[in-house]
C-alpha cells in the first residue's frame, strides 16, 4: 500500500500528531528500518534510553508503538509512515524481526477467532437480548407518548412562543427522552432548542420545525411499528437507540467491491468521537457509512484515508435503504486509480427520492454532485451546471475555501443532502480529493 502525504496525514487522530508526526519524518530520528510486503519498523529515539519500536500493517494500515501515547496512530507511527513515502530507498526489502513477525501473527489469530465468533452465536445470546429489549420498549412507549403530547402541545402555541423560555425548556423533554432509554431523541431535541438561539443561522425555524415533523413521524411510526417491514423496523429501532452487534452485522452476507474512500469528517458527540466515512463501490455505484467510535485520545480502530480505495468486502446494517455498513475485508489499499463520475442535481434529486420512498426517516443522504460553482457574491449557496440555486448546510464553516478552489470554475462535491441543504465533506479538483475535515481545518 502506498499512500500520499496528504492521505497519511488524514489519519492523524489530531492536528498535534500530523505536526508532530511530520517533525519526526527524517532519516537522523530514526534506526533500524526496515521493510516487506506485509509491514514497515523502525526505532525512533525518544528521551529514555530505549528508543521505541514502531510497527506498520500495510494491510490496515495498522499502527503499534512501544511509546506511551494513547493516541493512535501516534506521532512515530505517523512519522515512519511519512520519512517510507519522502525516502523508500531508506526501506529496502529485510526479513521482519520477531518483534514485528509476532505483533503480525497476533492481528491475524485475532482476525481468525473474530471471524469464528461472528460464524457461531452463542444459543442463549438471542433469548437473554429479547428480554432486555422487552423491558426497555415498556420505557421507550411511555416516553414517547409524552412526546406526542409535548409536540401537540407545542404545535398550539408556536415555535415563536417558546424563544423566551430557554434552551432549559428543550433540556427538559430532552432528559426526559434519556430517562426513556431513547438517547437519540434526546440529543436531536436539545440540537433543535440551540438552533433557535444561534444568531445567524438562517431559516432557523423553519429548520427547527422539519425536525419536529420528523420526530412526530418517528413516534407515529414506533406505535405501528408491527405494521411496519421488518426492514424499516430495524431503521426505527435504530433512529431510538437500538444497537447491533458488530458480529451480528457481520453475519450479514457481504457486499464485494472496489471500494472509494470519499470522504471523512470527526466529530465530538456527548463524551465519544466520533469518525464518519463515506465509502462508494466502483462497480456497482453503492454507497456506505463507515462510522468508528472512540473515547478522549484513543485512536480509531480501521485506518481510511480520503483519497484511497481498497479490495474489500462490507456487511451492511438491516435497513430499508442500506448505508451504514461495517468491514469485514480490506485488503490493497491505495490512491484513487480513476477520475471520478458525478451526477447532476437532476439525478441526485430523483434518487434522494427513491431513497426516501423506501426510508422516510432518512437523515442524510451522500452525493457526488458536478458542476457546482460557489456564489461569489452569497457564500451560502453553490449554483449547478444550470445556474440553479443549491443552499448550503448551516453548519458548514469553510465557504470561503469552496471558493478559492474553485476560482470560479466547477467543482465535483462529496457530501450531504438533506432534501433542502448540501453539507459538502470533500472535493474532487484537478485530480486530487481535498477532504474538508482534514485539508481545510
Amino acid at each position: 500500500m502506498t499512500l500520499d502525504a496528504n492521505q497519511i496525514l488524514a489519519l492523524a487522530p489530531d492536528p498535534a500528531s500530523a505536526k508532530a508526526g511530520s517533525q519526526l519524518a527524517t532519516p537522523r530520528n530514526w534506526s533500524n528500518l526496515g521493510g516487506s510486503d506485509a509491514a514497515l519498523w523502525g526505532e525512533c529515539q525518544g528521551s529514555g534510553k530505549t528508543p521505541y519500536r514502531t510497527q506498520i500493517d500495510l494491510g490496515g494500515p495498522a499502527f503499534k508503538c512501544s511509546c506511551p501515547s494513547r493516541k493512535f496512530p501516534c506521532k512515530h507511527g505517523l512519522g515512519l509512515y511519512l520519512l517510507r513515502t519522502a525516502e523508500p530507498a531508506l526501506f529496502g526489502p529485510a526479513d521482519e524481526p520477531d518483534w514485528v513477525r509476532d505483533w503480525l501473527q497476533g492481528r491475524q489469530v485475532r482476525q481468525d477467532k473474530k471471524t469464528a465468533a461472528t460464524a457461531s452465536p452463542h444459543p442463549d445470546a438471542a433469548a437473554q437480548a429479547r428480554k432486555r429489549e422487552e423491558k426497555r420498549e415498556d420505557k421507550v412507549d411511555v416516553g414517547l407518548l409524552e412526546l406526542q403530547t409535548w409536540l401537540h402541545d407545542l404545535a398550539r402555541e408556536g415555535l415563536a412562543s417558546v424563544r423566551s423560555r430557554g434552551q432549559g425548556f428543550w433540556d427538559a423533554i430532552a432528559a426526559r427522552m434519556a430517562d426513556a432509554q431513547a438517547a437519540p431523541l434526546a440529543r436531536r431535541l436539545r440540537r433543535a432548542g440551540s438552533m433557535l438561539y444561534q444568531s445567524g443561522l438562517r431559516n432557523a425555524e423553519g429548520i427547527v420545525a422539519n425536525e419536529l415533523a420528523s420526530l412526530y413521524l418517528l413516534a407515529q411510526a414506533w406505535q405501528r411499528i408491527d405494521q411496519l417491514t421488518p426492514e424499516l423496523q430495524a431503521d426505527v429501532r435504530a433512529l431510538l437507540g437500538w444497537t447491533m452487534s458488530q458480529d451480528d452485522v457481520l453475519r450479514q452476507p457481504a457486499v464485494a467491491d472496489r471500494w472509494r474512500v470519499l470522504a471523512q469528517s470527526t466529530f465530538d458527540d456527548e463524551r465519544l468521537r466520533v469518525r464518519a466515512t463515506w465509502l462508494h463501490g466502483a462497480s456497482q455505484g453503492r454507497w456506505a457509512l463507515h462510522l468508528q467510535y472512540a473515547v478522549g485520545t484513543q485512536g480509531f480502530e480501521q485506518q481510511l484515508a480520503p483519497g484511497t480505495e481498497f479490495d474489500g468486502d462490507l456487511c451492511f446494517y438491516p435497513s430499508a435503504y442500506p448505508l451504514r455498513a461495517h468491514i469485514r475485508r480490506q485488503e490493497d489499499a491505495r490512491p484513487l486509480a480513476a477520475t471520478l463520475e458525478p451526477s447532476d442535481l437532476d439525478r441526485t434529486l430523483d434518487t434522494y427520492a427513491d431513497a426516501l420512498a423506501v426510508q422516510p426517516f432518512l437523515e442524510r443522504h451522500p452525493v457526488l454532485l458536478g458542476g457546482l460553482v460557489p456564489d461569489d457574491a452569497d457564500h451560502g449557496i453553490v449554483r449547478d451546471a444550470h445556474g440553479r440555486r443549491i443552499a448550503l448546510h448551516p453548519a458548514f464553516r469553510h465557504p470561503l475555501h469552496l471558493l478559492a478552489l474553485s476560482g470560479g470554475h466547477p467543482l465535483t462535491v462529496c457530501g450531504e443532502w438533506d432534501g433542502r441543504t448540501l453539507l459538502p465533506l470533500s472535493v474532487w479538483h484537478e485530480g486530487r480529493l481535498y477532504n474538508i475535515d482534514s485539508d481545510f481545518v
